[in-house]
């Protein structure tokens, strides 16, 4: 069976890295693109992707994108990460270098390659993406759909009711949901059903110890102490690469950008379906946990074993 061509847009943070290790076993990646996202320092972002990048097994150049949300109104406060992204973590070995294309015309010369297959996994804010729209508006009928880690099916984690991918650039997403591509989200819902336990954990690592396990162990370090531990671009890796293992339900979405109470928020249509609207979101509900556990760690145990 071929494996799903992906472009990879992320910001940097931490668990981005576990997402990449899994693409790159899992998925055909492409290209990769990086914005400043949810990093108090956008240069952070931009460092850590690079070292991921490397770490993943990814041998290609990839493309520095905006250091901003597409709008200059300010972003929320994020205390649930270390402030340079990788909890202080050293990066081993070399990291990839940037290309001088912009992530917003990497995007749409990779959709413009691929005809209508090319998938975009977007594991921060929607930035780059929304830019490329603005720029490219026949992009929207050369991807295949995004699939996208943020948003929630219920309560967010940087306020009662947003999430912090949807609430650091909520313009950029709302324009990516309005573009007409289809859209598979996996939100914070999803992903703390997917936390794992300090025993889940020692399953993983099984007494492992390299810079792979380092930087799983340090990932959780990016939560606050009694945080459930997960890891949502891993997550949405495994979702588009073995769909068997997650649940989905069809959801209009819409992103509320207007209020500053609510701003970033997703809401789902589960009320109804207003008339000409399909439900154009698969919104991943449940996952097969003990499957993600075996993912996790078959794929640790075969990074730990390169030299």
């Amino acid at each position: 069976m071929s494996r799903i061509p992906v472009l990879i847009d992320t910001d940097g943070q931490m668990d981005s890295l576990w997402g990449m290790i899994l693409a790159k076993r899992l998925l055909d990646v492409k290209a990769v693109t990086v914005c400043s996202g949810k990093n108090d320092n956008p240069e952070h972002a931009f460092s850590n992707a690079a070292g991921f990048a490397a770490m993943a097994g990814l041998d290609f150049k990839i493309s520095a994108g905006s250091k901003r949300a597409v709008l200059t109104k300010g972003k929320p406060s994020q205390t649930k990460y270390l402030p340079d992204g990788k909890c202080g973590m050293p990066l081993p070995g070399k990291s990839a270098e940037y290309e001088e294309l912009p992530a917003w015309d990497r995007i749409y010369e990779t959709a413009k390659a691929f005809g209508k297959e090319l998938v975009v996994l977007c594991f921060g804010p929607m930035t780059n993406l929304a830019i490329a729209i603005f720029k490219y508006p026949e992009i929207c009928q050369m991807i295949r759909k995004v699939a996208f880690v943020g948003g929630s099916y219920d309560f967010g984690d940087v306020s009662a009711v947003a999430e912090a991918n949807m609430a650091t650039d909520p313009e950029a997403a709302r324009a990516v949901f309005q573009s007409g591509i289809r859209m598979e989200m996996y939100g914070l819902h999803v992903e703390l059903k997917s936390a794992l336990s300090n025993a889940e954990i020692g399953r993983i690592v099984d007494g492992a110890n390299g810079p792979y396990t380092t930087a799983f162990a340090m990932s959780g370090m990016s939560h606050k102490p009694g945080e459930p531990i997960y890891y949502g671009p891993a997550l949405a890796a495994m979702g588009l690469g073995m769909p068997e293992t997650i649940t989905f339900e069809r959801r209009n979405i819409f992103i509320e950008t207007r209020s500053d109470v609510c701003r970033g928020r997703v809401v789902p249509l589960t009320m109804y379906t207003p008339l000409g609207y399909p439900k154009d979101t698969k919104v991943a509900m449940e996952l097969h946990k003990e499957a993600y556990i075996e993912l996790l760690k078959n794929t640790l145990a075969s990074y730990e074993t390169i030299d």
